[in-house]
């Protein structure tokens, strides 16, 4: 299996680089070679503490899983965070910046993100298929040709809102993560893009898709590794009210059989 991976990412506009809290892995794009791959996607809670340190936790955890599914990965994870967190207050304070009262409850609540894996694999019996899990509104799509053939786990940009189900730290609420995970699977064949997408661009993608467009047009246009580039084309659907506002993460898969 040959994959040719790109990943495009922004802060909210008028946002520095360090607020971004969304997260992806692998985080180096190129040309991979191999019999599996896999990536990840998430989109940290804005309204909870150390949420894009928790996000970047979770899409390493899964891509760094093997076979692992999304609800062992997510055990994992919550395993892995007092450890991330100390290294957190740990550096806080080598700063000479210690926790501050008022940050305190944040910390107790936990972070709190959406996420989506994806596993691509080929054997010669099966071909090229994939299987993705997530729990939000982080989406994924595939496209043939100039044709949208699937979306996961949402369909339509009107199911996007305010409230999307979220993957906290706290370990006491694993069994209703677990219970609430979603999974897909589906095959490729040579020459599909595969996208990822945080919340903000995935309702863009399904509206303009919706209305007779071809987001994956767009997105193929813009140059991998010109950040100013995409700056630009995420500015220009941020001030005609196409794209929400918010931190955007692509990622954009190519794959074959070759």
């Amino acid at each position: 299996m040959r994959s040719v991976l790109t990943s495009f990412w922004l802060p909210r506009h008028g946002s520095p680089a360090d607020q971004y809290e969304d997260a992806f892995f692998p985080r180096r794009g190129g040309v991979r070679l191999g019999a599996r791959l896999r990536v990840a996607i998430a989109d940290g809670a804005s309204e909870s503490m150390l949420s894009g340190l928790w996000a970047e936790l979770l899409v390493r955890s899964w891509c760094r899983a093997r076979r692992r599914g999304m609800d062992e990965v997510v055990e994992l994870a919550m395993s892995a965070w007092q450890e991330a967190l100390r290294g957190y207050l740990d550096s806080r304070r080598a700063a000479h910046r210690p926790i501050e009262w008022f940050e305190e409850p944040g910390l107790d609540r936990g972070a709190h993100a959406t996420v989506l894996g994806v596993e691509l694999d080929w054997s010669v019996e099966a071909g090229l298929t994939w299987t993705a899990e997530s729990l939000g509104d982080s989406c994924l799509f595939q496209v043939r040709g100039d044709e949208l053939v699937a979306a996961f786990p949402l369909e339509d940009a009107a199911a996007f809102g305010n409230a999307p189900k979220l993957v906290p730290t706290q370990a006491r609420q694993l069994d209703r993560v677990v219970a609430s995970l979603e999974r897909a699977e589906g095959r490729c064949e040579d020459g599909d893009v595969l996208f990822l997408a945080t919340d903000a661009v995935a309702a863009w993608f399904l509206a303009t898709a919706a209305a007779g467009g071809t987001p994956w047009r767009e997105l193929a246009e813009v140059v991998p590794g010109d950040a100013a580039g995409f700056a630009t084309w995420a500015l220009e659907r941020r001030r005609s009210g196409a794209l929400r506002n918010d931190d955007v993460t692509v990622l954009r898969l190519e794959v074959s059989t070759g």
